[in-house]
């Protein structure tokens, strides 16, 4: 898995940059900054399921913190939204964990409860099935490319974290546009 290092450091990068470009512009100071250590936790969670094939607990407490902080200091999304976002793609992971062993890590889970606590179920919603996406169209293109074979497995959490970060910014605004809400 080491030769597609490169391919999930520049997906990787590249959201990072988006990310804190946004975080400038944004102009709430200490949503910016909590934005851009979220960002940082992202890369260093997805970094470690690089080389690892797992993401440390450690990544999951500093996120933890991290949503604690935004809760506190963020008021939009509200404490609701919070909640039901650590449950919102949490949930149905563990669900297919169970169903089928082997297709889902408990990193990964546990990454996508407290990013949804971070980000509001709506965003967390649209984060975890554009890291879904984003994982299945790198599968697709390495299995089109004899790089990967079906039964191969390959870490979803740097991709999980690519959706987590374009979340932050595009959650809520794709899902207001997805569903037709204003």
């Amino acid at each position: 898995m080491k030769k597609y290092s490169v391919i999930y450091s520049i997906l990787m990068l590249s959201a990072f940059l988006a990310g804190g470009n946004a975080g400038c512009i944004s102009g709430n100071g200490s949503a910016a900054v909590l934005n851009l250590m979220f960002l940082a936790v992202l890369i260093l969670a997805g970094c470690q399921d690089i080389r690892e094939m797992r993401i440390g607990d450690r990544w999951q407490v500093l996120l933890l913190g991290l949503a604690g902080a935004a809760c506190l200091l963020v008021p939009e999304p509200g404490l609701f939204s919070r909640a039901a976002g650590f449950f919102s793609v949490s949930a149905p992971l563990f669900a297919t964990a169970l169903l089928v062993p082997g297709a889902i890590g408990g990193g990964d889970i546990k990454l996508t409860a407290v990013c949804g606590l971070f980000l509001g179920w709506r965003a967390a919603v649209v984060s975890g099935a554009a890291g879904i996406m984003f994982g299945g169209c790198f599968s697709l293109c390495m299995l089109a490319a004899g790089k990967l074979g079906r039964k191969e497995i390959f870490p979803l959490g740097p991709f999980l974290c690519m959706g987590m970060a374009f979340g932050i910014y595009g959650g809520e605004p794709v899902f207001e546009w997805f569903f037709g809400l204003s």
